[in-house]
């Protein structure tokens, strides 16, 4: 389990916009600090070093007690180079 970020606001479609730290990949699972799911990613978008998530939330999730609360993702790969360059 990885920090995402933290919920900002909830859009006007009902969507969960996230400032995030990390970029996860799109229908991944978003979970609480208890491992209970809140949603899924639809959309990253914004600056690279600082990327907003969409997040559609799932039927039982209560949209506006979801703001200000810091959510989770599984498995996010880092992005960037990683490993030597390689030499000829």
């Amino acid at each position: 389990m990885k920090f995402l970020g933290e919920v900002q606001e909830v859009s006007f479609d009902g969507k969960l916009i996230v400032k995030g730290v990390c970029a996860p990949q799109p229908r991944e699972m978003v979970t609480d600090n208890r491992r209970r799911p809140i949603g899924r990613v639809v959309r990253v978008f914004g600056p690279v070093t600082a990327p907003y998530i969409s997040v559609e939330a799932t039927g039982d999730t209560s949209l506006l007690s979801a703001v200000g609360k810091q959510v989770y993702v599984e498995g996010v790969e880092e992005l960037g180079k990683g490993g030597k360059r390689r030499s000829r």
